[in-house]
């Protein structure tokens, strides 16, 4: 995802300086063009702007704490947007941290994956102060399709959760019902046309539908990363006493798949699980 929105702004002519955890894995965005810096600290020396995409807490906290992190050199003035997925209590301890030092934060999640990062097609959601949002709005319609401002801190982080709280159950919901309709020996292509023709059409249904028919898991989104963020929806709607009972069910399904081995495969892969529940594969009507 970092990648591609760094491809992305080098195409609109953005000067990008990168740093990732393990280093081969900036070597794309090098040989585009990117610089690359030794430390998270060197990486935003003097920058107007910094984007964090981390995959979960712990990485987070790697990169933000310490001599070298970005609390220690955060200068005044500057914007630092964390766009991963994460709890918006972390978005309140991020934005206090930062103004210590004089600079802006907002929590900008986006729903997408791999193709819309590298094709400037994300969907963005902010928390923080308006007038920091509107100073970033060049940025994110650059990476963006579209960008939407939640509210005060943590409400971009907490309108991520609730997306994926619907998309997560979506993708189980969808693969249960291939498994049901291959083994009433319906065509599932047709189906799907089907599906995409009625109210309840969708990409999610689309892409994901195709992928299960054709048994193509290619990774655009882990189902190790499902398992993540389903267990943050679990923790915050506890901390806020709202029960997702779908989100629970969905979340241990989640976890099955990646027990069962399918944590390095796409999301869509949870539709195994369903088939081995109901001892059929889809296509072997």
């Amino acid at each position: 995802m970092g990648t591609g929105m760094g491809k992305t702004l080098l195409q609109a002519g953005y000067q990008v300086t990168c740093w990732n955890r393990t280093e081969a894995h900036a070597q794309e965005l090098k040989d585009a063009g990117a610089a690359y810096a030794g430390t998270p600290a060197a990486a935003v020396e003097d920058a107007q702007a910094v984007i964090m995409m981390m995959w979960d807490k712990k990485a987070l906290d790697s990169v933000l704490t310490g001599d070298d992190g970005l609390f220690a050199a955060a200068q005044k003035g500057q914007i630092f947007i964390d766009m991963s997925t994460q709890l918006p209590e972390t978005a309140l301890w991020e934005a206090g941290q930062f103004a210590l030092k004089g600079a802006h934060f907002l929590d900008a999640p986006v729903h997408g994956s791999k193709g819309e990062a590298f094709s400037g097609g994300l969907w963005i959601m902010a928390g923080g102060d308006k007038a920091v949002y509107e100073q970033a709005s060049e940025l994110f319609d650059c990476i963006g399709e579209t960008h939407h401002y939640m509210g005060e801190q943590g409400k971009g982080f907490a309108a991520k959760l609730c997306g994926n709280h619907l998309v997560s159950t979506i993708v189980a919901a969808l693969g249960e019902s291939m498994v049901l309709a291959s083994k009433a020996g319906i065509d599932l292509n047709e189906l799907v046309s089907l599906w995409m023709e009625s109210d309840f059409r969708s990409p999610v249904v689309d892409g994901v539908g195709h992928s299960m028919i054709d048994r193509d898991f290619a990774v655009s989104f882990h189902l190790r990363t499902m398992v993540k963020d389903t267990e943050l929806i679990r923790n915050y709607s506890e901390s806020i006493g709202v029960p997702v009972m779908l989100s629970n069910m969905v979340h241990e399904l989640n976890k099955v798949g990646e027990n069962l081995g399918y944590g390095e495969e796409n999301a869509s892969a949870v539709v195994k699980v369903f088939e081995q529940m109901a001892g059929h594969v889809i296509g072997q009507e």
